[in-house]
Formats: C-alpha cells, structure tokens, sequence
C-alpha cells in the first residue's frame, strides 16, 4: 500500500456504484499509516522538508481512508434499504462486500424489515396483523388448558411431579405413542426405578404409579424397559 494506491481507491470509491476492495486493504492502509508514523518519528529534524512532507503524507491517507470508509457505508445502507423494498433478489454488489461490511449490510437490512413489521404493516394489512394475534392468542390458551390437566406434586426428596386426576387417567392411556418425538413427555411410571440423570441433567427418583414430565429420549428408553407408560 502507498500513496498512489490509496489516492486510486478514493477515486474509485467517488462513484454511485459499490466496488471490490482487496480482503487487505484496511489492515494493508493500517501498516502504511504506522510506518509513515515510524519514517516521521525517526526524522531528527522535525521541521525539515522531509518530514513536512512525510506528515503531509500521514495526514492526507488518514483522510482519505477516513472518506473511502464513509463513502461505502453510505452505499452499503442504500443498498440495503433498496432491497428492503423490493421483490427482486439482491445485487451482486453483494459479492462486493468485504465481511465486515457485509455483517453491516445484514444489521441494517434486519433493522428495516422490523420497523416495516412494527409500523407500516399494521396500516397497509390490517387483517394479517389481527390473524397473527389470534392464532399467538389460541395458541397460548391450548397450552394453558394443556397445563391445567397437569397438576404436581413434590415427593419428600423435593422432586417435581405431575399428577392426573384418576377420574382422567384411563381416558389419556388410550393416547398412541406419536407424541414420544416431542421433547418433554408425561408417562406413569409402573414400578420402582434407581435414582437416574435425565437428558435435562437433572437427577430423578421414582416410584411405581408416580407421573411424571420427562425429556422424551428418557422415556423412549424406560418404555422398552417396560416400566414407563405415555400418559399425555
């Protein structure tokens, strides 16, 4: 990297279109700066001419890396906010990106399209907005119901435990075993077990007739055993 260089990116960065830099080019300008930095540090003579010129050097490549960095940002955040709006796929200025402003490109992108979410589209699509609200809303009363269902009780080691109603009991035994592939089942548990870590790193000791919440992977292993039973 020298002065040349650096003066050829400016000018290229003067443009409305976004342009490929060198992966190392910032770190490959940080290097030239620091031994400009070094040349004018070793010159005895600080008003001599060369280290005039040496400084003027310094301060025209912090200016001009200072004005390459503002210029892509500035085409970067168009770019995004154009194709916030827009059907079509991005450009392939994207390709153009280095990492670091690409991670820029995706945070701007990202903040758009939530504030569309949050502000225009309650106007424009009124009804999209109330379906999504129902759908949360009957979605969290299916899981209460499900809950309620459930009661616990805690054994005298202080562990949790889900009961059912007797009344309800003979009803969930006829459920199939689909629901072993969720992840936290509840089964009864048909005779007396050892103390055991479950998949949720905590320790379980049950007794026979016990219901019981487990990670699913647990159960799938005391149903071949043929001492768990699905409840829920």
């Amino acid at each position: 990297m020298d002065h040349t260089e650096l003066k050829n990116v400016l000018r290229e960065e003067s443009s409305s279109a976004l342009k490929s830099l060198h992966p190392s080019f910032f770190p490959d300008v940080e290097k030239y700066v620091k031994e400009l930095e070094e040349e004018i540090h070793n010159v005895n003579n600080t008003r001599s001419v060369e280290s005039k010129m040496l400084d003027t050097e310094l301060q025209s490549a912090i200016t001009d890396i200072e004005v390459i960095f503002i210029r892509r940002i500035r085409k970067i955040i168009t770019s995004a906010t154009t194709n916030a709006f827009s059907s079509k796929s991005p450009s392939q200025d994207m390709s153009k990106l280095l990492p670091e402003e690409r991670k820029v490109y995706d945070a701007v992108l990202t903040a758009i399209n939530t504030s569309r979410k949050e502000l225009i589209e309650p106007i424009l699509d009124p009804q999209a907005i109330k379906s999504r609200v129902k759908t949360s809303s009957e979605r969290d009363n299916i899981n209460s119901q499900e809950m309620e269902e459930v009661q616990t009780d805690l054994h005298d080691d202080g562990q949790l435990v889900a009961t059912i109603p007797k009344n309800d009991r003979s009803n969930k035994e006829g459920i199939g075993k689909s629901n072993i592939n969720k992840e936290f089942v509840v089964v009864r548990i048909l005779e007396d077990l050892p103390t055991f870590k479950a998949m949720d790193n905590r320790n379980y000791t049950l007794h026979a007739e016990d219901v019981i919440v487990l990670p699913a992977l647990n159960v799938k292993g005391l149903i071949k055993r043929n001492v768990a039973q699905i409840i829920i």
